[in-house]
């Protein structure tokens, strides 16, 4: 019988194969690359290219989860999210909403954005594009190829040399979920590499719902926390992850600079940060709240089980407080129980937090980063939602493509 955790990466494996007439096409590495999947095949990217007149390139770190363990690796490198074996060669993969929302093409719900270039870094490593070992590990006799890092490089590459990126005036990098945890890990490695190439790029990021939270079950057990620091020592990540975070920490402790909340106090990048307060995902996974709260409602969970999910909310809201008032960073925070929005129209473009849309909120944060605009005196550039779980009306349970 399969576990939750292998039911939902099988989910997410037919999900990834979408195959859509959306002008996404798949490029793959060439043969030789060190950039592999965790089964051995070539990695690879989907790209939509945008109007020769726009110099902007938003470029989408893929979610999925991670694999834990050896074994799990190994189920993992069976499915889209471990191998390349069956991309589909058009459509970008609708793992965190496919193309809408921030990756639309549509003018009418992503007018700043539409023609854009838009690339979508297939995930199939495992580990957040932050794993490198150089041989592969054998489980039941079969090589497992840890190789996030070199997906990375390999993509930065082929971009710059070969995509026109080079071209860009302005690059943002995003993911939605462990892509969104991808984004916080590499984004001041990517800003480095990429203006090295390309002198005066503006590079922002966009991370997603991917500040998981280093905190106990509700039982005050650990849960995910010593699984993330697992993955950090079996895909080796230190030397890919945040460099300032990393020599902040002794040895011992490196493997934290592989969760958000240990790497944003580095930052150097501006970001803007879409979050949840009361993450589905977290809720079920790391919280193990044992009941399904959504559209505001508190669904099947009873009194207790509402109590611990507000905690959880102040939990999150104290580790994302100096995000509120940061003159670097900007965000989008919402008290509802979801898990991503930018990839997902009425989550990007409806949903509302102080009167405003995560768009309407980027936007004035992104046009003062970069161009130096200043936003209208009654647009914010971070709104958090204040009110407690159920009293936002525009909380909805489309916003959680997993």
């Amino acid at each position: 019988m399969l576990s939750l955790k292998h039911f939902v990466l099988v989910i997410i494996s037919i999900v990834l194969v979408s195959g859509q007439n959306d002008g996404f096409v798949l490029r793959m590495f060439d043969e030789g690359t060190e950039a592999l999947c965790l089964d051995g095949t070539r990695a690879g990217y989907y790209i939509r290219p945008g109007n020769a007149s726009n110099s902007v390139f938003i470029v989408e770190l893929e979610g999925g989860g991670w694999c834990d363990s050896e074994a799990d690796c190994y189920g993992r490198s069976f499915t889209d999210i471990g191998s390349s074996k069956n991309w589909p060669p058009t459509g970008c993969p609708g793992m965190d909403g496919g193309s809408n929302g921030l990756l639309s093409s549509d003018c009418t719900i992503n007018p700043y954005f539409c023609n854009a270039t838009k690339v979508h870094l297939n995930y199939c490593d495992g580990a957040s594009f932050a794993g490198y070992r150089a041989n592969p590990i054998t489980y039941n006799n079969t090589p497992l190829y840890f190789r996030g890092r070199s997906i990375l490089d390999e993509s930065i590459n082929y971009l710059v040399n070969r995509e026109g990126m080079n071209q860009a005036k302005s690059i943002i990098l995003k993911g939605c979920s462990a892509g969104g945890l991808a984004t916080i890990l590499h984004l001041d490695y990517f800003t480095e590499q990429v203006q090295q190439l390309i002198p005066g790029v503006s590079v922002v990021g966009v991370p997603d719902a991917g500040t998981f939270l280093d905190h106990n079950n509700t039982q005050n057990q650990p849960s995910w926390t010593p699984l993330y620091q697992y993955v950090a020592n079996m895909q080796n990540t230190t030397p890919s992850v945040n460099n300032d975070c990393v020599n902040y920490y002794s040895t011992d402790e490196q493997w934290k600079c592989f969760m958000a909340q240990y790497t944003i106090p580095f930052l150097k990048t501006p970001a803007f940060f879409a979050q949840d307060l009361s993450d589905s995902w977290q809720l079920t996974n790391i919280y193990e709240l044992g009941c399904n709260p959504s559209a505001g409602q508190p669904g099947n969970c009873n009194t207790q089980q509402m109590n611990y999910l507000y905690q959880y909310a102040i939990d999150t809201r104290a580790v994302l407080n100096p995000l509120f008032t940061s003159t670097l960073h900007g965000g989008f925070f919402t008290n509802c129980v979801q898990h991503c929005h930018s990839n997902i129209n009425f989550c990007y473009n409806g949903a509302m937090v102080q009167n405003q849309t995560m768009e309407e909120t980027f936007m004035a944060w992104y046009n003062l980063k970069v161009h130096q605009i200043t936003p209208p005196a009654n647009i914010k550039t971070t709104v958090v939602d204040e009110g407690v779980y159920g009293t936002n009306p525009t909380c909805t349970t489309s916003c959680s493509p997993y």
